[in-house]
């Protein structure tokens, strides 16, 4: 009897989902523009990559952190930031309009939004359940997960990422060459 019990525990643990993890190293996958064509995960492995997954159901989750950064752009030719719209989390509205409305939203800006029609990424990265959350995540050039947060951040969180945007940025020296911020040069990078 104690042997089926350690059995069944056993099976239980490795039957529950793994889920995204700090250190955890992520895959290229395949989503999708604003006009439906499919492309790889742009930037992957190239730059650091700020990477908001959104359900369309709940936008106003995290809406301080994103006008901060609608007020407050930054750009950097070592990080790149876009969002993937989660349309299968949102299935009373239909993919096309919201296609149409990133399309909208994102006219006449330097914004750049995807869409995730079937749940790839949260499947592929091992998310967990996103359903009703703005998921925010940070993937290191060598496209190791940095930062993951599902839901609304918290100060510190947010913080966190600030400091993450500060140890990748670039900065210009006095004569104009490119350098490491000072904290990048203190860690030996």
């Amino acid at each position: 009897m104690g042997h089926i019990f350690v059995i069944i525990v056993f099976l239980l643990l490795f039957a529950l989902p793994v889920k995204a993890q700090l250190g955890q190293k992520v895959c290229p996958i395949t989503i999708y523009d604003a006009y439906n064509k499919p492309l790889q995960l742009p930037y992957l492995g190239e730059k650091h990559l700020l990477i908001f997954y959104v359900d369309p159901d709940h936008p106003s989750q995290n809406r301080e952190f994103r006008n901060y950064f609608k007020k407050h752009p930054f750009t950097d030719e070592n990080i790149e930031s876009y969002g993937i719209v989660n349309l299968k989390d949102a299935p009373l509205l239909a993919n096309s309009l919201l296609r149409f409305m990133i399309r909208k939203e994102i006219a006449g800006t330097q914004a750049y939004v995807y869409n995730d029609p079937d749940h790839t990424l949260k499947h592929a990265w091992k998310l967990g359940n996103v359903n009703n959350k703005f998921v925010v995540l940070w993937i290191n050039k060598d496209c190791v997960i940095e930062f993951f947060k599902a839901g609304q951040l918290t100060e510190a969180e947010v913080e966190q990422i600030h400091a993450l945007i500060q140890k990748y940025k670039k900065e210009r020296t006095d004569t104009g060459e490119l350098r490491r911020d000072s904290l990048s040069r203190k860690e030996g990078r």
